[in-house]
């Protein structure tokens, strides 16, 4: 992993053995960049996710997550580690995936048009992969950014139930080199050992964000990974520990422990008058008090069946601590009876919704339906997306996705369906919530270890 730089960096150890330095603070932080995400599952036709990118890179910048002006100059001094800081930042689990010398080194490249594209690096296990490439620029190309990337086996078959995120643009024409990072989630324990990695990229940018033109060529990375290397590395602790929030029951039924996250299986009693959709405050505590949250993203679920999902946090497996704590005291769920929001495209109206009422109106943009909904705060996160949206017909609407806007200034968020065109069945469209931000508290404290 980058041995010249470690090499580099066996200068600065004395000085940094010395410096007391406090923790960076890690919660609420998220990487910058553009993400774009992908779910090649059916299911869940209007999840709106967005992936975060925050990972790791190199072993040699563990100590990147303690702070000190000593260090930060002697990174500084290096060229490029200043992008590579941006990436190594924020998910403790991939962090200490790295210090213990888990990623596993790649190093391959494909060129056309005066653009290389190179995986570094990946971090993987059973159940994800992190990999970490760059898109080098020779120069002649204006705003490069990255439109389609898809993992396949070396034949080019697709691996099955795989949910996949990156981004990421080069601002510039100049000689310029980005480091990027791409994420892949696995259902399954089928990942073949010879893979492929195939890179389509855009350039330019129009008024909207969006890019002008893709570009002609495709970018192919073949690659293998070491299965051995992650084999067996897990931990599974089964728990089947209830606790109830406002009279509604939740089973903690396991937490499985990988290198890359934590999965948090929970069970919800089919008793229960609300649906719960997940939780605000998911996190694990050790007996000193650190905490291992959710990704920067928010939590991700995994549905396994309709009463049963499982929550995804940070992870620490090389941590090893000696007591471990499940905690949460805020979920969001809703009564059962209101997880439909019907309206008339038509004539504009509300025929049902939540009866908090969150949302405010329904309008039309162009070829598309808008939502409009309060959101409780100003820091973008809303959590209101919905499964499917049928016509009155029952047939599926839509292209597979909706999209997600926030205002500028206060808290209306608008969610944007495509609708009005071609064909267009005429009556009520109902949409079933995916997820929803209304809440009820309470306080749980399950030891797990």
């Amino acid at each position: 992993m980058l041995n010249a730089e470690e090499k580099k960096l066996t200068q600065a150890q004395a000085a940094l053995e010395n410096i007391e330095v406090p923790e960076l603070q890690l919660d609420g932080a998220i990487a910058a960049g553009i993400s774009k995400g992908k779910r090649k599952r059916k299911k869940n036709l209007f999840v709106i996710r967005t992936f975060a990118a925050a990972a790791i890179l190199v072993f040699v910048f563990s100590a990147l997550l303690r702070t000190s002006e000593t260090f930060a100059t002697y990174v500084t001094a290096i060229p490029g580690m200043e992008k590579i800081v941006e990436l190594v930042r924020y998910d403790k689990g991939l962090t200490a995936a790295v210090e213990n010398d888990f990623a596993q080194k790649i190093g391959v490249s494909d060129e056309h048009d005066g653009l290389k594209v190179t995986l570094d690096s990946v971090i993987v296990d059973e159940q994800m992969m992190v990999m970490f490439y760059k898109i080098h620029s020779s120069g002649g190309h204006k705003k490069i950014s990255v439109e389609n990337l898809k993992l396949t086996d070396s034949d080019g078959n697709n691996i099955e139930e795989t949910v996949s995120s990156f981004g990421g643009w080069i601002d510039n024409s100049q000689n310029n080199e980005q480091l990027l990072q791409a994420t892949y989630e696995f259902y399954g324990n089928n990942l073949p050992e010879n893979l492929k990695l195939s890179i389509e990229l855009a350039e330019g940018e129009a008024e909207d964000g969006q890019p002008l033109a893709k570009l002609d060529d495709m970018w192919v990375l073949p690659f293998s990974i070491d299965k051995e290397a992650f084999k067996n590395k897990k931990e599974v602790l089964e728990l089947n520990k209830t606790v109830e929030f406002e009279g509604q029951k939740i089973t903690i039924e396991k937490v499985s422990i990988y290198p890359t996250r934590i999965g948090v299986t929970a069970h919800f009693d089919e008793q229960n008058t609300k649906h719960v959709f997940g939780f605000e405050d998911l996190r694990l505590v050790d007996e000193t008090g650190e905490e291992w949250a959710a990704t920067n993203s928010g939590t991700i679920i995994s549905h396994s069946e309709e009463n049963t999902k499982e929550f995804y946090l940070q992870s620490n497996y090389f941590k090893k601590p000696k007591e471990l704590y499940l905690r949460f005291n805020s979920v969001r769920a809703l009564d059962k009876k209101e997880l439909e929001i019907i309206v008339d495209p038509d004539k504009l109206e509300i025929l049902k919704a939540p009866s908090d009422g969150r949302l405010l109106k329904v309008s039309r943009e162009e070829d598309q339906l808008m939502l409009t909904f309060q959101r409780n705060s100003k820091d973008g996160h809303t959590n209101i997306s919905f499964e499917q949206a049928v016509d009155s017909n029952g047939d599926e609407i839509g292209d597979g996705s909706a999209s997600f806007r926030l205002s500028t200034n206060e808290l209306p968020v608008d969610i944007l369906i495509p609708y009005f065109g071609e064909g267009a069945a005429l009556g009520p469209i109902t949409l079933k919530l995916n997820d929803y931000p209304a809440t009820i508290k309470g306080e749980a404290n399950i030891k797990i270890k």
